[in-house]
């Protein structure tokens, strides 16, 4: 299976918060702190993008049951898992408008923190991207174990909503780094 362009920027982006994230590890105070904070933002921008993907894709099979945007067969696609209206949705809102929204959030914090990393919020935003972070693994889980057992001819894997999946779990580690930073004195 060839890489399509989107998901070469996606892996592309992934990498890239993972380097910055181990870089950070063996910097000092402030520098380290920021290189932490890039790796979270570049973690929460392509969890932003790869939501946007699976919601235009989403979009795609609504307006014409088909999309060029993804597979529609084999175990790697996007259509079953994707197109399912029974699966794809929170309460009636697609799953990548949910990602939106939710990754949206958490690039706000960091963003927030990067700005202005000595504000008094500073500590409390650590936190709060800590917590809005955690609060979507049940999430990911639920949407793993739906693409594996319950969308029609199961299993199938969306490499797309892999990549948010993983945009999120490496946003956790880099949050929760960044936590430990504050609380033991090597944010500055």
């Amino acid at each position: 299976m060839a890489l399509s362009v989107p998901m070469m920027v996606f892996v592309a982006g992934l990498a890239i918060g993972s380097v910055l994230a181990l870089q950070a590890r063996s910097k000092e105070g402030e520098e380290g702190t920021r290189a932490t904070l890039d790796s979270g933002l570049a973690f929460s921008v392509v969890g932003l993008m790869s939501s946007g993907w699976t919601y235009a894709i989403h979009n795609s099979l609504l307006d014409s049951g088909e999309t060029s945007m993804c597979a529609s067969e084999g175990l790697v696609q996007c259509g079953s898992v994707i197109g399912d209206p029974r699966w794809n949705n929170l309460f009636g809102i697609p799953w990548g408008v949910t990602g939106l929204l939710s990754f949206s959030l958490l690039f706000f914090l960091f963003l927030s923190l990067r700005m202005d990393m000595h504000a008094k919020w500073a500590e409390s935003f650590t936190t709060y991207s800590l917590l809005a972070g955690l609060a979507g693994l049940p999430f990911v889980a639920f949407l793993v174990f739906v693409e594996l057992t319950q969308v029609e001819g199961a299993p199938h894997i969306c490499p797309y909503c892999t990549v948010a999946h993983l945009s999120l779990i490496g946003f956790l580690v880099v949050a929760h780094a960044l936590r430990g930073r504050k609380q033991s004195g090597m944010w500055a």
